[in-house]
Order: C-alpha cells, then sequence, then structure tokens
C-alpha cells in the first residue's frame, strides 16, 4: 500500500479516537458537574443567551485558559519528554489552584473514571504511572491533565487536543445552560458557533503560555462554585 494511503489512515484513526474521548457521551461523568453555572442561574445573573454568552466567554478566557486547558498542553509536554517529576508537579500544582472542593474532587473522579476506561483499549506507559502515582497518593488525579497525556501517548497532534478540549468544555456549558435556563437547542447553537473565533485565539494564546501563567484569579467563578454546596436544590454535583 503506498505510504501516503497509510499516513492518511493512521491520521484518520488518530481523529476518530480524539472525538470518541472529546464527546459529551464519553463515560466519565462530565455531564453530572456545571462547575459553579447552577449558581449563577439559580442567583439569576445567568438567565438568557445574552448572559449564557457572556459566562461562557469569561469562564473560557479568564477561567480554562490559565487552568485546564493550560495544563492539558502542559501534560501533554511532559509525557512527550517522559517527565514523571513535572507531571507530578503540575498535578499538584493545579489541584492546589482549584479552591472549590467541588471543582478538584468533580475533575478528580472523571480523571479516574478516564484512566479505568481507556486503559481497556491499550496498555500505555505514561498512563500507567500516572494512575500508579494516584494510587500511592502521590498525584490527586486531573480531567486535563490526563486528557492531554492521552493525546500525547496516542500521537495526536497537540493544538487538535487543545483544540477538541476547548471545543468540548463549550459545547458542555452550553449543554447546562439549555437545560438549566433553559434556553432553546438553537440559541445554545448560535452562541458555540459565535465562539469559534474565541476559542481559536485561545489556542494561539495557550501556546505562548508557560506553567508560570498557571492559575490566573477567578475570584467570582470560584465563589459561585463553593455556593454550589449549599444551594437549596441541585441538579448537578458542581
Amino acid at each position: 500500500m503506498d505510504w501516503s494511503v497509510i499516513s492518511i489512515i493512521m491520521y484518520t484513526n488518530k481523529i476518530f479516537t480524539l472525538l470518541q474521548i472529546a464527546d459529551s457521551i464519553f463515560p466519565i461523568g462530565a455531564y453530572t458537574q456545571s462547575n459553579g453555572l447552577e449558581t449563577y442561574v439559580q442567583n439569576g445573573i445567568v438567565k438568557d443567551s445574552k448572559s449564557a454568552k457572556k459566562y461562557l466567554w469569561n469562564m473560557l478566557s479568564y477561567g480554562i485558559m490559565y487552568t485546564d486547558a493550560l495544563a492539558l498542553k502542559l501534560s501533554y509536554e511532559c509525557t512527550q519528554k517522559k517527565d514523571v517529576e513535572g507531571l507530578k508537579n503540575l498535578d499538584n500544582m493545579l489541584y492546589a489552584l482549584k479552591a472549590p472542593k467541588e471543582i478538584k474532587s468533580g475533575s478528580a473522579k472523571m480523571c479516574g473514571r478516564f484512566l479505568k476506561l481507556v486503559e481497556k483499549f491499550e496498555k500505555k506507559d505514561m498512563l500507567l504511572k500516572y494512575h500508579e502515582l494516584i494510587r500511592n497518593n502521590e498525584c490527586f488525579g486531573q480531567h486535563s491533565i490526563v486528557f492531554g497525556m492521552f493525546c500525547s501517548e496516542y500521537g495526536i497532534d497537540k493544538d487538535e487536543s487543545i483544540s477538541a478540549y476547548l471545543y468540548n468544555i463549550a459545547s458542555w456549558i452550553v449543554n447546562n445552560c439549555v437545560k438549566l435556563i433553559p434556553l432553546g437547542q438553537v440559541e445554545g447553537q448560535i452562541i458555540l458557533y459565535e465562539s469559534s473565533e474565541l476559542l481559536k485565539d485561545m489556542l494561539e494564546k495557550i501556546n505562548c503560555l508557560s506553567s508560570d501563567d498557571l492559575g490566573r484569579c477567578t475570584i467570582g467563578f470560584d465563589i459561585r462554585a463553593m455556593q454550589h454546596e449549599n444551594l437549596y436544590s441541585r441538579l448537578y454535583m458542581s
């Protein structure tokens, strides 16, 4: 078979694998997390498509970019270098930087489920080491870190990995807005479509960031996520 055809097949297989782990139906429990959005909705702050879009863009630009999205990039790079100590430091730093308890625990649970599932695909050295570190209480486990490690281990392009993760987070937030506010499905899709340029800009910025940029302060988001624990009624776990 022609090598160009083989390359196309291999690339296509990697894209399908990336789409699988970034899919909302990938069974790791992402649908149970709102990351504080439920508090914003119950307080009447996020109440329509305009405020939902503002919430999404602010969460992505000031929260996700400097925590989970950047951690994904750094974990991808550590995995390529087989830097176990770097991964341990990244894991502990990211966990410490997430102030709300529900956000920490939610991401850790998703990470654990992710690892157990993908180990049934293939046994990959760095993923097995990360799982062992978590079992030995040397790491806490974070979903964005294991996502980046998986993509690195499976030879998926770094930019494509970050892009898929960003879209997954945006889609997840919009889906929660549709359910909680509620919004129409069409309104939700318009918000997602209008966010494409933001996601592209975020990818470019993330590639210029380092571990020194981890954990930009997002007091408002953290407070709402903490308040979620004490809401009178809740649909989500965070």
